[in-house]
C-alpha cells in the first residue's frame, strides 16, 4: 500500500472530521456516544483557535480514505518538552489487518519527528473488548506509562 496522509483544515473541511470521529465513536463507545451536532459545532470553533496544537489527516491509499487519525501536542517538564498525543485514530475496517495501522504508525512517528516531539502519547479504549488495540500500540514501540484518568467539568 501507498499510504498518503493529507491535512484537513477544521476551518473548511469539518466535516470529514466530524465523519470520521463519529465512525470511530459509534464503533468504539455506541451510537449514543457521537457528538451531537451543536456539540460538533463547538468542538469545531475549539479546534479552528488552536490550530498551532491541532491537527487532523485523512490517509487515502490511492483514490479510497483508509484511515483517520487527529494529533496535539503539549508540553511538560517530566516529557523534557513538547510532545505529541494521538487523540483519534480510526482504521477502516476493509483495511485492518493488513498492515495499514503499522504503516500509519510509522508515518506519524516521522511526523512527530519532523515537529521536534521527544515523545508521543497514546490512549487505546478502555474495556476488554479492544485489548487488541491496546497489544497493537505495545507491539508497534508504544509503552505503558501507568493509568490514566480524566474529571469532567
Amino acid at each position: 500500500m501507498d499510504l498518503k496522509l493529507i491535512s484537513v483544515d477544521p476551518e473548511t473541511e469539518f466535516e470529514l472530521i466530524e465523519h470520521y470521529i463519529g465512525l470511530l465513536f459509534k464503533e468504539l463507545f455506541g451510537e449514543a456516544a457521537v457528538p451531537t451536532k451543536e456539540q460538533f459545532a463547538s468542538i469545531q470553533t475549539q479546534l479552528a483557535d488552536a490550530s498551532a496544537f491541532h491537527w487532523a489527516y485523512k490517509v487515502v491509499d490511492g483514490e479510497k480514505v483508509v484511515a483517520f487519525f487527529t494529533l496535539g501536542q503539549s508540553c511538560s517538564v517530566f516529557a523534557k518538552g513538547r510532545y505529541g498525543i494521538i487523540n483519534e485514530l480510526w482504521v477502516s475496517p476493509e483495511s485492518r489487518g493488513r498492515g495499514v495501522g503499522k504503516q500509519l504508525l510509522d508515518a506519524i512517528k516521522q511526523l512527530a519527528g519532523k515537529k521536534g516531539w521527544l515523545r508521543l502519547d497514546v490512549s487505546a479504549p478502555p474495556t476488554e473488548q479492544w485489548q487488541s488495540t491496546f497489544e497493537f500500540y505495545r507491539k508497534n514501540g508504544f509503552e505503558l506509562t501507568g493509568k490514566k484518568l480524566k474529571y469532567l467539568l
